[in-house]
């Protein structure tokens, strides 16, 4: 089996291993986490998120401390950067601790992926906020139903909600840390330090994946049970989160010519990730009624076309078909 290869990854792990250093050991690590962030108030910070992903077609947001809501709604343009969030997209990361602030919430409800920690603190929103965000098409399912304040449900609610309505993944799946909290030094350097790591780390897997071209990222989902019927009532609940999905659990035929060969690296429950050409791939497991093959098997897979233009298919191989139609002739 051969070592996978992200594109530029040599460099870009010294590069993560050099700035996780200096986080550690810089005396002025508040200061420095702030530099190059998009600042002011909301609306200029909305401006700027939506610069960035509009230049290099994702960004990334932890929200490390409250954000906000200030200024007037008309200057958010909340029309205008929910297309904008929803397709780069804008992944907005919520670690527990604090709670996000209105502000945070509001960025929560227009990003394209969220990942939240199961104890966030969700802070609520008022009915006016509410009401804007319905007007421009970013309530996602009954995502905004879920953030509203309402009597004898306190200011915030926890991030278990969200990941449990499938409008958020789970933080605590797809982000992992290295070591520990002692040595006598504040707690607050090195949990800046593991932060900036997760950023860099996302950042460099939304480029490997854009280099790819294949659709955007993947989020782990809770293990759903195998065989056929199981593949077909859990479709829906191993979906990613965002507005924008290929299509998971419908059968698509097999092309007429031979399709590209590639190994499979991560459970396809529809959707994972397959080896190709030393590359990863999103892909989708295009045969529902069948289970799909466990990482390190081979598959074939081919582009969508029309509608489907751009999405991976991946199919049973050819070969392995034949193998156990001869196997079965011969009674082995």
């Amino acid at each position: 089996m051969g070592q996978l290869r992200w594109p530029r990854a040599a460099r870009g792990l010294w590069a993560v291993a050099g700035l996780l250093a200096l986080a550690l050991l810089a005396p002025a690590v508040p200061a420095a986490a702030d530099e190059g962030s998009c600042t002011g108030k909301l609306a200029e910070r909305l401006e700027c998120w939506a610069g960035r992903v509009g230049a290099q077609d994702a960004a990334v947001v932890t929200l490390h401390r409250p954000l906000e809501l200030d200024g007037k709604s008309a200057d958010w343009k909340l029309k205008e950067r929910e297309p904008v969030f929803g397709r780069g997209p804008l992944v907005v990361l919520v670690p527990a601790g604090h709670p996000t602030g209105a502000g945070g919430t509001l960025l929560l409800v227009l990003a394209g992926d969220r990942l939240v920690d199961k104890d966030a603190e969700i802070t609520r929103l008022d009915d006016q906020t509410l009401t804007d965000l319905r007007k421009a098409g970013a309530c996602e399912g009954n995502l905004c139903e879920l953030v509203a304040e309402a009597k004898g449900k306190g200011k915030t609610l926890r991030g278990k909600e969200l990941v449990d309505a499938k409008l958020a993944a789970d933080l605590g799946l797809n982000a992992d840390s290295v070591g520990g909290t002692g040595g006598g030094s504040s707690l607050l350097v090195p949990a800046l330090g593991v932060a900036a790591l997760l950023l860099l780390l996302l950042t460099a897997l939304v480029f490997a994946v854009r280099r790819s071209r294949g659709p955007r990222l993947a989020f782990a989902a809770p293990a759903a049970p195998t065989g056929r019927t199981a593949a077909k009532s859990t479709a829906s609940a191993v979906e990613p989160p965002g507005r924008h999905r290929a299509a998971p659990g419908r059968e698509v035929r097999r092309p007429s010519t031979p399709g590209r060969v590639a190994v499979v690296r991560t459970a396809l429950h529809p959707q994972g990730y397959v080896e190709l050409d030393q590359c990863l791939r999103r892909a989708v497991w295009a045969e529902p009624g069948e289970p799909a093959p466990a990482p390190g098997s081979s598959v074939e897979v081919s582009e969508g076309r029309g509608k489907d233009a751009g999405i991976l298919y991946a199919h049973a191989c050819a070969e392995d078909q034949r193998t156990v139609i001869d196997r079965a002739r011969h009674g082995s």
